[in-house]
């Protein structure tokens, strides 16, 4: 069965500005590593002596006691969270301890769809392939970045034996029957003849493939030779102007391998919420630190936060005009009250 030619994300969507405030975050990264084993020049890998890659640095990989401590926090909100990430900006199969990880959670009695982003390389070794094609993953979205071993060196400064790769994911394919594959590549890592190609080599094993487009999420990295088109669109070649509000802070938790807790997934976050060691994940989605900070975002405008001025993600992040919040601002700052 030929898969289908869409983004990863779903377009039928709940009108934000019309639920906010939450009670419980829809999404919830657990980064699970910080390690990559790649240096996309599109990434902060590429600079990562840059100011902005804060705890990323650390290149750490979450300890088995933290993620439990995660999970159990996770059941004390009064609802499910909808998506559990255990991807941040790290290589989450760099983690070995990753099958184990979603099993647990599936076994956890948590009913979120729980999802991985991933570069797919370490998917050759064979026997962690059919560890995280048995462990209950409902999506995992694999980044391409060529089609052949010379792309791979040009932009990820890393050499693989493409056919093996490309075996490997085929394999994955078919394991994991109860997972949706989704397959993106980057445009900079095609040609004009290669897109066909693409589409050709990933229809068949894959439930949704996509080309996407590179956006300067980074800080640190210069897009001026990597990015031709228009800056203020998303990923998905949409855009729907200038944002006002961030709509993220509103509907994430993002969790270090360390513990720290954050409101949204910038390198350099604009605060940090706590620790699970020392604050549940309740209490700091709760707290008063986050809550006037959305207040801010809401009077004020994100660009008002120093942090915040410069971040790439209100753009990116909105897909539909559902996602848009800024006309109901007002409405949702006398909900917050």
């Amino acid at each position: 069965m030929k898969s289908k030619i869409l983004p990863s994300y779903n377009k039928e969507r709940t009108e934000l500005g019309k639920i906010l405030p939450l009670d419980t975050p829809f999404t919830v990264i657990i980064d699970s590593s910080e390690i990559c084993n790649f240096k996309c020049n599109y990434c902060f890998r590429s600079n990562e002596d840059g100011p902005d890659a804060t705890y990323a640095k650390q290149e750490g990989l979450m300890k088995w006691n933290t993620f439990i401590k995660i999970v159990d926090q996770l059941k004390e909100f009064p609802n499910e969270v909808k998506r559990i990430s255990l991807s941040g900006h790290g290589e989450p199969l760099c983690n070995k301890l990753l099958p184990d990880m979603i099993s647990y959670i599936k076994k956890s009695g948590l009913a979120g769809k729980v999802e991985i982003h991933t570069n797919g390389s370490l998917l050759v070794d064979d026997k962690f392939r059919n560890r995280l094609a048995d462990s209950g993953l409902d999506r995992i979205i694999i980044s391409l970045q060529g089609l052949n071993a010379y792309s791979y060196k040009e932009i990820s400064d890393i050499s693989i034996d493409f056919d093996r790769f490309y075996n490997s994911i085929k394999d994955f394919y078919i394991c994991a029957k109860n997972t949706n594959v989704n397959i993106k590549i980057a445009d900079i890592a095609l040609s004009e003849y290669e897109r066909n190609k693409f589409y050709q080599m990933f229809s068949d094993i894959g439930d949704r493939v996509y080309i996407e487009k590179i956006v300067p999420l980074f800080k640190d990295v210069d897009y001026s030779n990597i990015i031709v088109s228009d800056k203020k669109i998303n990923k998905y070649g949409s855009h729907f102007g200038e944002q006002r509000c961030c709509n993220q802070v509103f509907y994430t938790l993002f969790i270090t391998p360390e513990g720290n807790i954050y409101p949204c997934a910038e390198l350099d976050p604009p605060l940090r919420l706590g620790n699970v060691n020392k604050k549940t994940l309740v209490e700091a989605w709760n707290c008063k630190v986050r809550k006037g900070f959305l207040k801010k975002n809401l009077i004020s405008g994100y660009k008002s936060h120093p942090k915040c001025k410069d971040c790439y993600i209100p753009y990116n992040n909105v897909k539909v005009k559902k996602d848009i919040i800024d006309h109901y601002s007002k409405e949702i700052l006398v909900r917050l009250q």
